[in-house]
């Protein structure tokens, strides 16, 4: 091998051999991961919107309107009183009762119904229709003896005045019969003491007792009522 030929050799090994030292990676150290800022440690969230409160409130609960008592549906008709006279109305263990004064429903002595007394009872006919309620009609007068004219006595007149607006409500306002009844009580079931003409105006009188929920025998027992 000639001398060339030998330093040209040795020129390609270190050329080599420089250019493989240069390839290989130099190996440095890992950069340190930076500071995390007061901006970036800081998850802020903002309040939420009202859409999406009004999305999650829960829903309110829908109830029916309650039906009227029997109080409240017969308040407006007896609020004009009978032929300038007050209407008593009170809750006692027999019902809901209307105290209807003779004064303004009968004349004295009489179970001949007046037209004011008549025109009230169509519109308390009215307001108890729609319910299940049951009319008891009671007649009441005082202890003064009665002399003389159709009635001997206060049980008949008493009697004869509850019958009288019975029978007015069965013809003239088509209440049905079944949900109807009479009673006549005298001078046994005083309102007032019986000693003086104030008592005994309280006394005379027509009680329409509206009784609730109560199961008519007439309908229910099968019973044919006239």
């Amino acid at each position: 091998m000639s001398y060339a030929d030998l330093v040209t050799l040795l020129f390609a090994c270190f050329t080599t051999a420089y250019a493989a030292s240069v390839a290989q990676p130099v190996a440095t150290e890992p950069a340190a991961p930076a500071e995390p800022t007061v901006a970036a440690a800081t998850v802020m969230t903002a309040p939420p919107a009202e859409s999406e409160l009004l999305a999650v409130t829960p829903a309110e609960t829908v109830t029916a309107p309650s039906e009227p008592s029997l109080r409240e549906r017969l308040e407006p008709v007896l609020a004009g009183g009978l032929d300038d006279v007050e209407i008593e109305v009170i809750e006692d263990a027999r019902g809901l009762v209307i105290s209807l004064p003779e004064t303004a429903t009968f004349p004295s002595g009489r179970a001949d119904l007046s037209a004011p007394a008549q025109s009230l009872l169509k519109r308390i006919a009215d307001a108890v229709r729609p319910t299940a309620a049951t009319l008891r009609i009671e007649g009441h007068t005082d202890d003064s003896p009665i002399w003389g004219g159709r009635y001997t006595s206060n049980w008949e007149l008493s009697t004869a005045r509850a019958s009288a607006v019975v029978v007015f409500m069965m013809t003239e306002t088509e209440f049905e019969p079944w949900r109807l009844s009479a009673a006549g009580y005298g001078e046994f079931h005083p309102r007032a003491a019986n000693d003086g003409p104030e008592g005994r105006a309280l006394n005379r009188r027509v009680d329409v007792v509206v009784i609730e929920g109560a199961k008519p025998l007439g309908s229910r027992a099968g019973i044919t009522i006239p």
